[in-house]
């Protein structure tokens, strides 16, 4: 457990975040009856602090029960969110004593004034909400945490003196931020009341007549018969080696937990449940089908025309650099990472993360076709951290080459573990900051080659110890050496981090702590400080 003075120093930061917070809220509410338009940005400013002071004191409630690491990570968010308030205040109320002084108490403003305003809220909520994108993660990092207490916690009524509701919707986002964390605290820890919650869906009303694949993906979009609305269909195959019972268990929970989770927060689709298919004439299990929701309202379109969602591989072959914003790169890369955080936290290690398990799909406010927000799928190789792990490997070098070596080769000696999936992150975060595809298609599509811009051969990937370690190493050489001119310095650490994280030598991910972290609450800690508040901290 943390330290009484960790303890201490986390509780009073996060009270001088509270303080601050309402501190900031009650400067913009001056101004909701000066414009309709501020209006409604400060309600977006009200529902996020609410749900931030919502789980900031469940956090002051709960950080006794925290291991050290965890506790730490905390108060250090906290830090992080204090100075942008302070900041956000000193501007809005530096603009405040400008009116008074100007035109007296009141709410009437100059127009130049009104812009400063409005600014100063725009740069709030986004200030706010990359906060959040580093905070929710750390949150969620609890629920993993093996305590009564926090059960305990999770079941009391939401009650917060940091601001007064003033909106149905302000209200419902309190209640949210627990109610959703409860319920997937109890599907993580197979509660009896969650466990009895049914997945299985039937295949009837699905227009499965008119399926289409994703290209570079094998993720099928599927309209729902007699709506205008879509689905994402993630197959799993369950053939020869596969034991179906086991399969079918480890689908359940993993739709059941997906079936909790925010999309939004989390970069991972909800799950409405699974389709057992069957093989014709038997009762054999053939393959299973995650269903997952596609966020609306932008994906609902008329005339049975198929929303434009693209894989990472598909925008990656077709987009030219020069096209592509690198805050739309880095935005991209910030939500991969949430998602294989989010993966973790729901206890499963992913297995297949690269660009053709990543889909891209337009963003509600603009309605981007080129880069909007990133959701990860492919989850035909998912396992339960506590469930057996499959040694067997293939021979595919397009699969090895986001594989640590330690998983390549057709009988792997070392269970997979998180780390792994972080490796396959960092090849992913590489080809993604170079904004190049490591795989080059010829012959229509039917032949798959290493591009020029990977730098090897298909003989490079004949498998050996020697030659998978090369691989890796040569990864870490395209990052070193041409990255920090396109991305920076910071983005590169990230990727030579998630590359070597099993090295030896590695001091963010290599401790052999971390090897024995039977909760994975350390090594989650450790990638959100490495990881994910790196990459928010980038700016450009």
């Amino acid at each position: 457990m943390a330290s009484v003075e960790l303890v201490m120093a986390a509780l009073g930061t996060a009270d001088l975040c509270l303080k601050y917070g309402k501190r900031l809220v009650d400067a913009y509410r001056v101004y909701k009856s000066a414009d309709e338009k501020l209006k409604d940005k400060i309600l977006i400013i009200e529902a996020i602090w609410h749900k931030t002071a919502v789980q900031i004191e469940f956090v002051k409630r709960v950080a006794k029960m925290l291991q050290e690491e965890h506790c730490r990570i905390h108060f250090e968010v906290f830090e992080m969110l204090q100075g942008k308030l302070r900041t956000a205040i000193s501007k809005i109320e530096g603009v405040l004593k400008k009116n008074d002084s100007e035109n007296g108490p009141g709410v009437s403003l100059r127009r130049w004034k009104f812009v400063l305003i409005r600014e100063s809220l725009d740069e709030v909520i986004c200030e706010m909400e990359r906060w959040q994108r580093v905070f929710d993660p750390t949150w969620l990092l609890i629920l993993r945490v093996e305590d009564q207490g926090i059960d305990t916690e999770l079941s009391r009524d939401v009650t917060t003196s940091s601001l007064s509701r003033s909106s149905t919707l302000v209200a419902s986002l309190d209640d949210s931020a627990i109610s959703k964390a409860k319920s997937l605290r109890g599907v993580i820890k197979s509660d009896s009341s969650r466990a009895q919650v049914h997945v299985s869906l039937s295949e009837d009303g699905l227009d499965w007549s008119n399926a289409t694949v994703i290209p570079y993906s094998n993720i099928k979009i599927v309209g729902r018969l007699g709506s205008a609305t879509f689905c994402a269909i993630d197959s799993r195959a369950c053939g020869p080696g596969v034991d179906a019972s086991r399969a079918k268990a480890a689908a359940e929970m993993l739709a059941k937990k997906l079936h909790e989770v925010d999309p939004k927060s989390c970069n991972l689709l909800s799950c409405q449940g699974l389709i057992k298919r069957r093989k014709a004439n038997t009762r054999w299990l053939a393959s299973i089908d995650l269903v997952f929701r596609l966020p609306l309202p932008s994906l609902t379109l008329d005339q049975g025309q198929s929303p434009k969602i693209f894989s990472l591989r598909q925008r990656l072959l077709h987009i030219p650099p020069s096209n592509i914003s690198l805050t739309h790169v880095l935005n991209i890369a910030r939500h991969l990472a949430r998602a294989v955080s989010s993966v973790h936290t729901c206890e499963f290690v992913h297995k297949n993360i690269r660009p053709e398990t990543i889909l891209v799909l337009p963003d509600e406010e603009n309605d981007s076709i080129i880069l909007g927000s990133a959701y990860l799928l492919g989850f035909d190789s998912f396992r339960g951290v506590y469930f057996h792990t499959n040694r067997l490997g293939d021979p595919d070098w397009e699969r090895n080459l986001y594989r640590h070596p330690q998983r390549q080769g057709l009988h792997v000696n070392d269970a997979y573990i998180m780390q792994h999936d972080l490796y396959s992150l960092g090849v992913c975060l590489l080809e993604l900051g170079l904004w190049t595809s490591f795989l080059e298609y010829q012959d229509g599509d039917d032949k798959v080659v290493p591009s020029a811009a990977l730098g090897l051969m298909l003989q490079d990937f004949e498998y050996s110890e020697k030659s998978a370690a090369k691989i890796k190493d040569h990864l870490v050489q395209i990052a070193k050496s041409r990255l920090p001119a396109r991305m920076g310095d910071r983005y590169t650490a990230v990727v030579v981090t998630c590359l070597t994280c099993l090295d030896p030598g590695n001091d963010d991910f290599g401790d052999p702590d971390y090897m024995t972290d039977e909760d994975g609450i350390l090594i989650g800690v450790r990638f959100i400080e490495k990881v994910l508040v790196q990459l928010g901290n980038i700016s450009f």
